[in-house]
């Protein structure tokens, strides 16, 4: 049930949130605008542990003076499976310049860990406590990518699934 709700919210975040917000479709030949925050906000700080080596950490300390690429993702959403490869991608061709963090909100953290294996990814990879991790964050709906600044301000965020195109053009932005 958990997750047939949390699909339609992704869903409707999808499909929805950009139609209201009056966000063109590359469709009708208009390029859809990065969301950048207005006004910069510090990224909260909650506990995370990696998946890969299961060391406590917490987000405040991932960007460790670095941008840092920000997205919070599940391994039932099909959107955010859909990125994962551009952003391994984006990783490998970045991540000298920039940190790297996919932070699951799975319930089951060996369904995230199950996907990664799966997929062959090895991109900085975290979990936490799902509710604490939302709450902190605002999360409604996933995926959602930030970017927080070196000195661990929120300068930008998008809402949804990109393409390999809009993710460069997104961490480009930081650079």
């Amino acid at each position: 049930m958990k997750r047939l709700i949390a699909s339609m919210m992704v869903a409707g975040a999808v499909f929805i949130a950009p139609m209201a917000a009056d966000v063109a479709l590359p469709a009708l030949g208009v390029s859809m605008p990065m969301a950048t925050v207005a006004e910069a906000k510090s990224a909260p700080d909650v506990a995370v542990h990696s998946l890969t080596t299961g060391e406590e950490t917490s987000i405040a300390a991932l960007h460790d003076g670095r941008p840092l690429f920000l997205n919070f993702w599940a391994s039932w959403c099909p959107p955010c499976v859909g990125e994962m490869p551009h952003i391994q991608s984006m990783y490998e061709r970045y991540g000298g310049q920039m940190n790297f963090a996919a932070v699951t909100i799975d319930d089951v953290e060996s369904d995230a860990t199950d996907y990664l294996s799966s997929a062959g990814l090895t991109l900085p990879t975290y979990a936490g406590d799902v509710n604490d991790i939302a709450m902190a964050y605002g999360i409604e709906a996933i995926p959602l990518s930030l970017i927080v600044s070196p000195d661990g301000e929120i300068i930008a965020e998008h809402l949804g699934g990109m393409s390999a195109g809009e993710m460069e053009r997104f961490i480009k932005s930081a650079l």
